[in-house]
């Protein structure tokens, strides 16, 4: 099984994932690049996307165009026919959330964005004796918790200011729900700068939590994963640990459903 950090994961060659990297770029605009201009979008050194053009190139995925950018070739549309055309985000997601669960130890729940509200499709229990206990077909408003916010904050702006607009109409799940507007659009700015979003005793006085975004192939969101336990065990160093955990399982669960853009990026 793969580990979730930054670190070069058990049997990955990175030399292999980085020249995947690179083809995966040619799918976001302009579609067409120079090694230089390779290397910024990947932030990487010229001459190591340089090495991952030439190595495309040899295997015949891309080519030479006429203004010397590098652009693929007919050669990756053999791959598109063979790729699952439905895929469900249950089952997509079964072997992350099980990998987080062992990883971490703590509650691990997928949420399916469902009009204002996102709903509980799947979840990992905690493993520790003090844990959180989650259950399916739980639906929590967009405006608290950390599945709801990590949505709400990538949804398109009309959608977004209808929730937000009214969230001093809605219900306070505890003293620390959000309850202003200028409040919660602050909030939703530092989720899309930050890629995920925490849970500090929104929804339950006694745990907190982070939920990133989860995207299908066409750049919309659809939901959200997240992992949290109780406020004794969830400090600041440990809320740092499981985002960056549970935004690189969101990552690979919206690759895996075809998603290949860019994630970050401020409100309208």
């Amino acid at each position: 099984m793969f580990q979730t950090t930054r670190d070069t994961p058990r049997y990955v060659i990175q030399a292999a994932t980085n020249t995947l990297e690179a083809l995966l770029a040619f799918g976001r605009p302009p579609h067409r690049f120079t090694p230089s201009e390779l290397a910024q979008e990947l932030d990487v050194d010229r001459n190591q996307a340089f090495r991952c053009l030439r190595t495309l190139f040899h295997v015949g995925l891309v080519r030479v165009d006429e203004d010397d950018r590098y652009v693929l070739t007919a050669l990756v549309k053999q791959l598109a026919p063979v790729a699952g055309s439905q895929l469900s985000l249950v089952s997509t997601a079964r072997s992350f959330m099980d990998e987080v669960s062992q990883t971490t130890g703590e509650t691990v729940n997928l949420f399916v964005l469902d009009g204002d509200e996102v709903t509980c499709v799947d979840h990992r229990d905690g493993l520790r004796p003090v844990r959180l206990v989650s259950g399916l077909e739980r639906r929590i408003p967009l405006y608290a918790g950390a599945c709801p916010k990590a949505v709400l904050a990538f949804l398109p702006p009309e959608q977004q200011r209808a929730v937000v607009e009214r969230v001093a109409e809605f219900p306070a799940l505890t003293p620390q729900t959000i309850r202003t507007v200028d409040d919660l659009w602050a909030e939703l700015h530092q989720i899309r700068a930050a890629g995920y979003a925490i849970s500090d005793r929104d929804i339950d006085e006694e745990a907190r939590g982070v939920g990133a975004p989860i995207f299908r192939a066409d750049g919309q969101v659809i939901g959200a994963i997240s992992v949290g336990g109780p406020t004794s065990r969830m400090t600041p160093q440990r809320i740092n640990e499981l985002a960056e955990i549970i935004t690189s399982v969101a990552r690979l669960i919206s690759r895996h459903l075809g998603y290949n853009g860019t994630v970050f990026s401020p409100l309208q």
